[in-house]
């Protein structure tokens, strides 16, 4: 099961979106406000971070900032009752994959989580191709000089 980390404000929808990932076969954690979430973060990391822009403490924003900062492979989805363009365009840049207004649609939700899970499974393949692309490049000079111990054996 893959973990989840819920950071936001409004019990209500943390208690929702709690349960409704537990239906979709999800393991989430929640957090209150931007500095639990960074705690609980920090102790064990996620793979996909779902916060609110607007907590006390700490808000989304400055929560997110820190956690690319500390660990960039992590996904994020920003959820918000106050969109604005400005802050979606500064969610964006800071590194969140997505911005959901509320009411959340579960629907979206759902399709947001899949699309950045397998974004990392693709992130994965890619690093391991290039390791393995870096180790037969590196390998090509051996194999010439070792057709080329061999053609003259044969010669």
């Amino acid at each position: 099961m893959e973990r989840i980390l819920i950071v936001e404000d409004d019990e209500d929808i943390r208690d929702l979106l709690a349960e409704t990932l537990k239906r979709w076969h999800y393991d989430p954690s929640v957090a209150s406000n931007g500095k639990e979430g960074l705690e609980q973060f920090r102790s064990q990391p996620f793979p996909l971070v779902i916060t609110d822009i607007r907590m006390p403490i700490m808000d989304g924003l400055k929560m997110l900032k820190t956690i690319k900062k500390e660990n960039p492979k992590t996904s994020l989805i920003v959820i918000t009752g106050y969109p604005s363009v400005d802050s979606a365009v500064e969610s964006l840049i800071e590194g969140a994959d997505s911005y959901l207004i509320k009411p959340i649609n579960l629907d979206d939700l759902k399709v947001k989580i899949k699309k950045s899970f397998e974004n990392r499974k693709i992130q994965q393949v890619l690093a391991s191709t290039k390791i393995a692309n870096f180790v037969l490049v590196a390998l090509i000079p051996v194999w010439l000089i070792a057709g080329y111990l061999f053609a003259r054996l044969l010669d």
